[in-house]
């Protein structure tokens, strides 16, 4: 026993010895050694087939594999990819690394985070390379948790948001880096026809002594019609949440009554989601959501590309008794839900409004 003991010693010494003189010449070393046997002595991964032991309890068998615990990661890099050139990445766009919310959420609570003016981010790149990746190097990214990664769209590009979780490795080797395979998708933003059909005539928009828009000398119900151009202009962009909005301008009002009728009907094209009702109560209420061929489930909406085209006829009834020859229509196409509304996350105008102008004029 004297002799076991002296041996004991001996080689706890020894052990000593070893660690001392491997901290001294290789630190980062014993620390990932001491680390590595914490994990071995306070995690496990039970595996194997259960059975039942005795009183009825569940057993399983454990086999010694080890699952590691959430730690931080180095480096994080995602890619961000044009979808409508999927083997293209998007270059020069901010993205952010942000907290996600617990369960249940939805998109507009992860937009909210985003476009908080107060947010606290965890990390981000300030600009994509070439190839469309975005590199996060704070090491403040931990494996197995929820992070909301956020497309901060510059005048060119949408904004995004999406969830994503680095999985925790299932094996005892801890991983430095990770990078997606998943990559984010995204979309230029595009432009709109011009409205104006080229067989219109002049005299819809300036209003002349023969134009039906002239209210000089005429009495009740009069009526007027013409085509316009709907769609996507620009080749490999697109229009997030294309509407059409039916508004008065600032100091050129429409009364109540004063279009009778205004319906707005397919003539050749794609086939929008134009309500084949009357629009007279969409003026300066509500606009009207086109639609389009692409659907992005992330951002939960339809976008208009350059196959979305389309030439529809309006068709307008007005009260020559009410209407003022100051008054005006306008007949515009936007994105983003809403006449001049603003992306998500940066609450940046994105594409530029297409519109035409009806105007009265003569003696009401």
């Amino acid at each position: 026993m004297e002799l076991q003991m002296k041996d004991l010693m001996l080689i706890g010494i020894g052990v000593m010895f070893a660690l001392g003189l491997l901290y001294y010449t290789n630190p980062e070393a014993l620390q990932g050694l001491m680390g590595q046997w914490v994990v071995n002595q306070n995690t496990g991964v039970e595996t194997g087939e259960a059975g039942t032991g005795a009183g009825g309890t569940t057993t399983t068998q454990t086999t010694g594999e080890t699952a590691m615990p959430k730690y931080q990661l180095s480096t994080v890099n995602i890619y961000l990819m044009d979808k409508l050139n999927p083997k293209a990445g998007i270059p020069n766009v901010e993205i952010e690394v942000l907290e996600a919310p617990s369960e249940p959420y939805t998109y507009a609570d992860l937009v909210a985070i985003a476009s908080d003016p107060m947010r606290s981010v965890v990390d981000e790149d300030t600009a994509t390379d070439s190839s469309g990746k975005a590199n996060f190097t704070s090491g403040r990214i931990f494996v197995g948790k929820d992070y909301i990664y956020s497309v901060r769209g510059d005048s060119t590009v949408y904004d995004k948001v999406v969830v994503k979780k680095v999985p925790v490795p299932s094996t005892q080797f801890k991983i430095d880096t990770w990078t997606f395979e998943e990559k984010l998708y995204d979309y230029y933003v595009g432009s709109f026809k011009d409205i104006n059909y080229t067989g219109n005539s002049d005299k819809i928009w300036n209003c002349s002594d023969t134009s039906a828009m002239n209210v000089s000398g005429k009495t009740g119900q009069q009526y007027t019609e013409f085509n316009i151009n709907i769609g996507e202009a620009d080749s490999g962009k697109a229009l997030k949440n294309p509407v059409l909005v039916l508004r008065s301008p600032e100091g050129y009002e429409l009364e109540p009554g004063d279009i009778i009728s205004l319906y707005i009907t397919r003539y050749s094209g794609t086939a929008f989601n134009i309500p084949g009702t009357n629009l007279a109560d969409y003026i300066d209420v509500a606009p009207i959501e086109l639609g389009g061929s692409v659907y992005d489930s992330d951002m939960g909406t339809y976008l208009m590309t350059v196959s979305d085209a389309g030439v529809y006829t309006v068709k307008i009834t007005y009260d020559a008794d009410q209407i003022q020859s100051t008054d005006k229509l306008e007949i515009c196409l936007d994105d983003l839900g809403d006449y001049r509304a603003k992306d998500d996350v940066t609450r940046d105008l994105k594409a530029s409004a297409e519109c035409m102008t009806v105007d009265w004029c003569g003696e009401s």
